[in-house]
C-alpha cells in the first residue's frame, strides 16, 4: 500500500466512515428517533426526525454565554484582571471540552473492526496498534469526563452539583466497566481489538455474553441517561445549565455521537460475527441503542444514593467475582 493510498484511507475512515460524519449524521437522526419514541411513551406525537439538525442550527447562530462566576469589587484591579483571565479561559474550555469529545469519538470509531472500515492499519498485523481495545475504550470515556469538567467550569452551583454526581457514578462503575471491556481480552490473552472481535469459539461466546450484560449495566452511567442524571429539582439542566450558543450545540452533538459510538462498540466487542457481517453488526448496534432508549424513556429518576449503592454493593462484587473466575479459567 502506497503512502498516498494510506493517507486517503485514513482520511476517509476518520472523516466519513466510521468516523465523524457517520457518527454525527446518524447520531442526530437516531436522537430524533429516540425523542419520537419517548414522546409516544408519554402519549404525545414527539418531534420529527430532523429536529436535531434544527436545534443545532439554532444554537450555532446564538452568542456564546460564559459563566460569570465571582465578580470582585471594581476597586480591586488585580482581582478584576484575574476574573477576566478566568472568564477567557472558561470561554476556551467551553469550546475545547466538547470538541475533544467529538475528536475522541471519531478517533475511537476508526479503531473498530467494522464492516467497510478502510482504516489502513486495521488488517495489517505488522503495523497494528496491538492495544487498540485499550485505546478505544479510553477514547469513548472522554465525553463523560468532559461532562464532569464542564460542570466544574459552570458558574452556578447547579452545574457543579450535576458534574459531581456524574463523577461519583463514574467512579462507582469504573470496575464493572473495566471488567466488561477487558474480560474477553483476558480470556483470549490479547488486547488486539480485531482478535477479540473475531474470537467466536463457544467458551468465548459465553464470556462475551456475560461481559456484554455487564457493559450494558454501565451504559446508563457513562451516557448520563435520564434515570441517573441530575433531576430538575437538583440541578436544573445539569452540566449544561450555564451553556448556550455554539458550546451547547457542540455538547449536544458529542452526546448524540456518543450514544451511537458506544452502541457500535458493544456490537463489535460482544456480538458474535458483527465485525465482518453487516446484519449482525446492525442488529447488535440496534440492541444497544434500543436498550439505552428504553431505559431513558421508561425508567424514572433514581436517587444518587440508591444508584451509588447498587453499583458498589451489587455490580462491583459481581464484576470482581467474574474477574476472578476468568483469571482462574485462564490459568487452568
Amino acid at each position: 500500500m502506497s503512502v498516498v493510498e494510506t493517507l486517503l484511507r485514513a482520511f476517509f475512515a476518520w472523516l466519513i466512515y466510521p468516523g465523524f460524519l457517520f457518527l454525527a449524521l446518524a447520531g442526530i437522526l437516531l436522537e430524533g428517533l429516540r425523542r419520537r419514541f419517548a414522546g409516544r411513551v408519554e402519549g404525545r406525537e414527539g418531534p420529527g426526525l430532523w429536529q436535531g439538525f434544527f436545534e443545532l442550527g439554532k444554537l450555532f447562530r446564538r452568542p456564546t454565554l460564559v459563566p460569570a462566576g465571582y465578580e470582585p469589587p471594581e476597586k480591586d484591579t488585580a482581582a478584576q484582571a484575574l476574573a477576566a483571565t478566568r472568564r477567557e479561559g472558561s470561554r476556551w474550555g467551553l469550546f475545547a471540552i466538547p470538541v475533544a469529545g467529538i475528536l475522541a469519538l471519531s478517533t475511537g470509531a476508526v479503531l473498530l473492526p467494522l464492516p467497510g472500515n478502510l482504516w489502513p492499519y486495521l488488517n495489517n498485523s505488522a503495523k497494528a496498534l496491538g492495544a487498540d481495545l485499550l485505546a478505544a475504550s479510553l477514547l469513548f470515556l472522554v465525553p463523560a469526563i468532559g461532562a464532569v469538567l464542564l460542570g466544574s467550569l459552570g458558574g452556578s452551583v447547579y452545574s457543579q452539583l450535576a458534574g459531581a454526581r456524574i463523577f461519583q457514578l463514574l467512579v462507582a462503575c469504573a470496575v464493572p466497566y473495566a471488567v466488561a471491556v477487558f474480560g474477553p481480552a483476558l480470556a483470549l490473552g490479547k488486547l488486539d481489538l480485531r482478535a477479540v472481535a473475531a474470537a467466536d469459539s463457544l467458551p468465548m461466546l459465553g464470556v462475551k455474553a456475560l461481559c456484554g450484560m455487564l457493559f450494558l449495566l454501565c451504559l446508563p452511567v457513562i451516557l448520563r441517561l435520564k434515570p441517573l442524571s441530575a433531576s430538575s429539582g437538583e440541578a436544573l439542566e445539569g452540566v449544561t445549565n450555564d451553556l448556550g450558543g455554539p458550546p451547547l450545540a457542540l455538547f449536544y452533538l458529542a452526546q448524540w455521537m456518543e450514544r451511537l459510538a458506544l452502541s457500535v462498540f458493544f456490537a463489535v466487542v460482544f456480538v458474535p460475527f458483527a465485525y465482518n457481517n453487516v446484519i449482525f453488526f446492525i442488529a447488535g448496534t440496534l440492541v444497544g441503542l434500543a436498550i439505552t432508549g428504553i431505559v431513558d424513556a421508561l425508567f424514572s429518576h433514581i436517587r444518587l444514593r440508591d444508584a451509588f449503592n447498587f453499583y458498589l454493593r451489587y455490580t462491583n462484587p459481581a464484576a470482581l467475582a467474574w474477574l476472578v473466575l476468568l483469571a482462574l479459567a485462564v490459568k487452568v
